[in-house]
């Protein structure tokens, strides 16, 4: 294949991705979300930077009760650029999307080179179909969420580190630099990366590496900006209780799964679904298995050996995040290497010359196999698009808006506020206080009672939005509720309470 026929393959691989990436990108954060508590939390940290001042290191969530509604989070560059433009054309959420859309092509360009510069033609082909219909690249390709920024940066990342190491440009040194800080800004389990680095490190420059200064000085000004935000970021937390997941939930292993084996068994085995479903598809299991029949020496094959160690040292630490069934979208850093071995199986088949029947059998078995793997993807994909999950709530809350006064402080339902093991999750639920524009508290789901929300109401709040799903847990609270306080409008998914007279 010459350079013009690849150059002409990609560019339609580009028009795909960018085409089946456009799909959702026209619609506003209503109830055509897919996270409902992520993207409404960023389209209102996008709404109140507009509001209420464009400092970007102090970013504001609506679930803040009386307070100024800080909150810890990742670097908020994303609502932040969203209100930039809200100023100019006003406040709409596609905006957003749009610009995460802009991302996710410069992620697929830059996937494309790291894919050319590691496999040949056949293989890197193939990795970039798997990148380009990847369902949960896709997903993250125009939602309101940092996900797809950090996948953007952390391939960067990788690919001039890489150039770095084998080219020796101080030039690729400091964009990896600048690319690594970026991903961990944009969101904090980008960290993993660094075991991959290390890896590299080790098997390109052996031992003696780590006694060379500029080894040092990637690893700090990488990781340093991270560490200011977040530090800084942590204020917030302690001094207002916000957090958008960080210090608010038990993310990390724990000696008590080890003395909880059904627990950790569940959470491994929640990982490994999505992995298996939504990340590798079930047939693309089995090329991560032909994997390890390639040639040990292969470049390709380190790279990916250690990309993968990375990733599951970061699951198994983050397990109870991420073998969690909504946790679906913290798997997307598994694409990449996993679209990277496709296309080395890819490529090592279709590099063999001898000719036999096993042979022939060996390249119509891949070639099923890709095909089966690519279909399932585009399945996912198109079932995917247009999310109407959420649209009954928002219809809910569309009904009791003429209700609630402008300025009134809620109270809404969120999540539980533990998890099977009895750790602290994060239970807010942002979306009722988007859509309604209002402020106020969550009250957690497994606390709810007429007392507490009693003690809500000697706070501020006049309303509470009591979610159906969420009373019906606890046997008679819902009776309880509407014998102690003024029903004023209900749906068939949540009932809006008056507190006050």
């Amino acid at each position: 294949m010459n350079s013009k026929k690849i150059r002409g393959v990609f560019f339609c691989l580009f028009l795909i991705g960018a085409a089946v990436r456009a799909v959702d990108v026209p619609r506003p954060a209503d109830g055509r979300i897919r996270e409902s508590w992520r993207e409404c939390d960023y389209a209102a940290l996008a709404r109140n930077f507009a509001r209420e001042g464009m400092n970007i290191l102090r970013p504001r969530i609506d679930w803040r009760g009386t307070g100024p509604g800080y909150a810890e989070m990742e670097f908020p560059i994303i609502p932040w650029t969203m209100a930039v433009f809200y100023k100019i054309f006003g406040l709409h959420e596609e905006i957003g999307r749009l610009l995460m859309w802009i991302v996710s092509l410069l992620t697929l360009l830059v996937f494309f080179a790291l894919a050319r510069r590691l496999l040949p033609p056949p293989g890197a082909v193939a990795a970039s179909l798997f990148f380009v219909l990847s369902p949960l690249a896709i997903r993250v390709s125009n939602a309101l969420q940092p996900e797809g920024l950090m996948l953007l940066f952390l391939l960067l990342g990788v690919h001039f580190f890489l150039r770095w190491l084998d080219e020796g440009a101080r030039s690729s040194y400091w964009i990896s630099i600048a690319s690594t800080s970026a991903a961990i800004l944009a969101k904090a389990p980008a960290a993993h990366i660094g075991i991959l680095f290390v890896g590299l490190l080790l098997w390109k420059k052996r031992i003696r590496a780590f006694r060379r200064a500029d080894v040092w000085v990637f690893g700090l000004l990488a990781l340093a900006p991270a560490a200011v935000w977040y530090i800084h970021a942590h204020r917030f937390y302690l001094e207002f209780g916000n957090s958008l997941g960080l210090s608010n939930e038990s993310h990390w292993f724990g000696w008590d799964l080890v003395r909880s084996p059904r627990a950790l068994m569940i959470l491994l085995a929640g990982a490994a679904r999505m992995e298996g479903i939504f990340v590798w598809t079930p047939l693309g299991a089995a090329f991560l298995g032909a994997l390890f029949f390639l040639r040990r020496r292969s470049d390709v094959l380190r790279i990916i050996l250690w990309w993968l160690f990375a990733i599951g040292v970061y699951y198994l630490a983050a397990i109870r995040t991420v073998g969690d069934s909504w946790a679906t979208y913290y798997h997307v850093i598994a694409v990449p290497p996993a679209a990277l071995t496709i296309g080395a199986v890819t490529a090592w088949f279709a590099r063999r010359r001898h000719s036999s029947d096993l042979l022939r059998f060996e390249r119509i078995s891949v070639v099923v196999g890709l095909s089966c793997v690519f279909g399932f993807e585009a399945f996912l994909v198109v079932r995917d698009f247009h999310p109407r999950m959420y649209e009954p709530l928002y219809r809910c809350a569309a009904s009791f808006a003429s209700l609630i006064p402008g300025g009134e402080l809620i109270l809404a339902t969120g999540g539980p506020s533990k998890d099977e093991t009895g750790r602290p999750v994060a239970y807010n639920a942002p979306y009722f206080f988007y859509w309604l524009d209002c402020k106020g508290w969550n009250i957690p789901s497994d606390e709810i009672s007429p007392g507490e929300v009693r003690s809500f109401a000697r706070k501020g709040a006049r309303f509470f939005i009591g979610e159906k799903g969420s009373l019906a847990a606890t046997p008679g609270l819902e009776e309880e509720l509407r014998a102690s306080f003024a029903v004023i409008a209900e749906c068939p998914e949540a009932i809006l309470f008056r507190l006050h007279p």
